[in-house]
């Protein structure tokens, strides 16, 4: 949510986030905060991993996996240039960064623990408060002069929320998270088994049933 680009890889809109208020309590829990970058075509790296606290397994191998785009620097260091920040670690130890950020910080960020799906563990991400998926989309809805009610959004964990919610015909995957699927329009099947096909047939039928609605008013019937 806090960067939206163009096909083209144009930065249509940026939310910038200084980082390093956060860096104390991910280094007292022995975790390895990583900030994300808007890099294409700005230079440097998309990740910078916090340099200040000895590297987990897990930010290891995610460095080595994300080699090319990855670097590290001591985030404790206030820039301007961050967009989010997040850190792998099992649940526990996410959930208490979680509560010690709410405590000394309250209401100025958002801090979402999901699964992690590549590994055994959790990740959290920590965003400003005003910043979620919605927030990106409401940006390039604006730009391209398109409501709610014609936006379709489908997700499967709880940082998926808002924009489900928000949007006029919002999916949860069926083995999202039971909040989601509570609070989602539709239900479409897993994200494992083509279930993204059953909003693709969605889309389909509703244009076509709009499009029937709106001939039958152009033509005066009904």
């Amino acid at each position: 949510g806090a960067l939206v680009k163009t096909p083209k890889q144009e930065t249509l809109h940026r939310d910038f986030m200084d980082v390093s208020p956060i860096t104390p309590f991910t280094r007292e829990l022995g975790l390895n905060l990583f900030a994300q970058r808007d890099a294409y075509d700005h230079g440097g790296s998309d990740f910078v991993i916090d340099s200040g606290v000895t590297w987990t397994d897990t930010i290891e191998q995610h460095y080595e996996n994300n080699k090319q785009w990855s670097s590290a620097a001591d985030l404790n260091i206030e820039s301007s240039e961050y967009l989010v920040c997040g850190v792998f670690g099992d649940e526990q130890a996410l959930n208490q960064l979680a509560e010690n950020i709410a405590e000394q910080f309250s209401g100025e960020y958002n801090t979402i623990v999901v699964p992690h799906l590549q590994t055994n563990y959790c990740y959290c991400e920590i965003s400003q408060n005003h910043v979620d998926k919605w927030h990106g989309i409401s940006q390039l809805s604006n730009h391209l002069k398109i409501t709610a009610d014609e936006i379709c959004a489908v997700g499967d964990q709880l940082n998926d929320m808002a924009m489900v919610k928000a949007a006029g015909h919002g999916f949860s995957m069926s083995n999202g998270h039971e909040e989601l699927r509570a609070a989602a329009n539709h239900v479409c099947g897993h994200n494992q088994e083509d279930g993204i096909v059953d909003v693709a047939n969605y889309i389909t039928e509703f244009n076509k049933e709009l499009n029937t609605e709106q001939n039958k008013e152009f033509n005066g019937i009904g």
